[in-house]
């Protein structure tokens, strides 16, 4: 017996002081668990083609998440969410356009043609509606404008109440409107045109597609829309009816602008080039749209994991790491995988769950993948609107996303020096002195338009410290494209932002008070009373 008591009074000293050495190397070895190879692993599995782009909702995406719960598990993180549940359900209504109940129709002096849906043209907004939409018709070219006004389409054109009709195009990669990350701009210029006025947007789609359409006898793909269920609770006005993702063959096009398609063709082939294309009234002729939907109801969910605080006096304060891990689903085309945006963030979270589970943080640690930031950061908004955790004891966000670039170096950081100088000065620590790496922000024109376009904006809006972390890049190529694939990510860069996600939320949950509100005098509490604030206005002081 005594025997046995010195050998288990044996075993505990060692395990105590392996206990000791371990919580002083713990930190180290959390870092260095952060793997190439395991971002790799996760990231191939996650966008396969087999997941069929990660669309919100779909079965692929509900695979996605129990595979994000599980791993999660078997980290040994805690499901947060009633019944032991790692998912936060968010019902949907969603939609199914009617190829039969729905076309659209040219109205000219000499007759009207009717253009079938999925043969002639499709739609690609996420929320479709039921409706009519008639107007006059306006061409505008690539229907751009930047915010200095270096490029702008609408100038000296009045859009109000008409449908515009615009070029699907890219400007070449070396273009000016292309660097720096302002291809999103590029992208997001439909919304933006129905957002200004415009009834409806109808993008004729590029030569490339033109030709796979002819070739391979495509038809456009109808997918199934879909919105929040509870809107209302999370976006305070609604949306007039508008459609800002129309689009057409070449055929149809030459019909509603009155030209060839062969000049059609060479309007792409000037864009190309970086020429701008002139636009012009459609005279005598105007558009009659309509669209029929069926309606039903499905679900989508964020995943939700934490780590307790060690702490008695702080685990109930909380940190969050947050990554979108929907994108956006299949075209004719092909699966957009999405594996920088964002199975990049989506995995550099995961890398990050594991790193911390062993390093006993005193705050507790909340890892949210979100759903829907595609179709408007349906996740996030939903989370903050419907938060299992207070508000008000979130001490800050940190939001992976686009983790993957070209420039090894440096990192983008969105809204982190808002609301906080604890936060923005808990970034520069962690960025430049402890992984050397270049702390970037947006400049004035891209920031105005990446602030709100992550899941971080929701949190920023209700008070609480949030920033965004990026991959600085000067090559946006695979973003929103089918070649966004694990080939084409640079796993090295993902490692360096995941690293520097691990230790900045490992700095927040051990600081010995709440991130600071001390940057704007108007917010000085965490909550949902903040989002009366004019954050618009505030976007454009930056």
């Amino acid at each position: 017996m005594k025997k046995c008591k010195i050998i288990l009074c044996g075993f505990l000293v060692i395990v105590m002081l392996f206990g000791c050495s371990n919580n002083a190397a713990n930190k180290e070895n959390g870092l260095e668990s952060i793997t190439v190879k395991d971002l790799k692993h996760h990231l191939e599995f996650l966008s396969a083609d087999e997941f069929l782009g990660r669309d919100t909702p779909s079965n692929e995406l509900k695979i996605a998440s129990q595979y994000l719960a599980k791993m999660a598990k078997n980290y040994g993180l805690k499901p947060l969410m009633p019944n032991n549940s790692y998912f936060q359900l968010m019902p949907l209504k969603t939609t199914r356009i009617s190829a039969s109940e729905t076309s659209i129709t040219l109205i000219t002096k000499s007759g009207n043609k009717v253009y079938k849906y999925l043969e002639d043209f499709g739609i690609g907004d996420s929320d479709v509606s039921s409706g009519i939409i008639k107007g006059d018709l306006l061409f505008l070219g690539l229907g751009h404008q930047t915010l200095d006004n270096t490029w702008d389409d609408l100038k000296d054109k009045n859009i109000t109440g008409k449908v515009v009709v615009i070029l699907d195009a890219d400007l070449p990669r070396t273009h000016a409107l292309r660097s720096d990350g302002t291809g999103m701009l590029l992208r997001a210029r439909a919304k933006k045109l129905t957002e200004l006025g415009a009834e409806a947007v109808i993008k004729i789609i590029d030569n490339k597609r033109e030709k796979q359409f002819q070739e391979e006898e495509y038809q456009f793909i109808t997918n199934k829309k879909s919105s929040v269920l509870n809107k209302a609770k999370i976006d305070s006005i609604e949306a007039k009816l508008s459609y800002n993702s129309i689009e057409v063959r070449h055929q149809m096009a030459s019909d509603i602008l009155g030209i060839s398609t062969q000049e059609i063709n060479n309007m792409f082939v000037e864009l190309k080039k970086g020429n701008q294309i002139d636009g012009h009234d459609i005279l005598n002729k105007t558009i009659h749209i309509k669209v029929q939907v069926d309606k039903g109801e499905d679900n989508s969910r964020n995943v939700l994991a934490y780590i307790e605080g060690s702490n008695p006096k702080l685990k109930d304060e909380f940190v969050i790491l947050g990554a979108h891990y929907d994108h956006i689903g299949i075209s004719e085309n092909g699966v957009f995988n999405g594996a920088n945006d964002n199975g990049s963030g989506t995995v550099g979270l995961l890398e990050t769950a594991q790193a911390m589970s062993a390093q006993n943080p005193e705050r507790s640690v909340l890892f949210v993948w979100f759903t829907g930031e595609e179709k408007g950061l349906w996740g996030s908004k939903y989370f903050v609107a419907n938060s299992p955790i207070p508000l008000e004891k979130i001490s800050a966000v940190i939001n992976l996303d686009v983790i993957s670039g070209t420039d090894m170096d440096k990192v983008t950081v969105t809204g982190g020096e808002v609301l906080s100088s604890t936060l923005e000065n808990l970034i520069s620590e962690a960025s430049k002195n402890k992984l050397k790496l270049d702390y970037m922000k947006e400049t004035p024109s891209t920031y105005q338009f990446f602030f709100t376009r992550s899941d971080h904006f929701p949190f920023l809006m209700n008070g609480i410290p949030s920033v965004w972390l990026g991959a600085h890049s000067d090559d946006d190529n695979h973003v929103h494209h089918v070649n966004d694939t694990a080939e084409a990510v640079n796993f090295e860069k993902m490692e360096k932002i995941t690293k520097l996600s691990y230790l900045l939320g490992l700095e927040i949950a051990n600081y010995p008070t709440m991130m600071s509100l001390d940057v704007n005098p108007s917010i000085t509490k965490r909550g949902a009373h903040n989002t009366d604030f004019d954050w618009q206005k505030e976007i454009k002081k930056n």
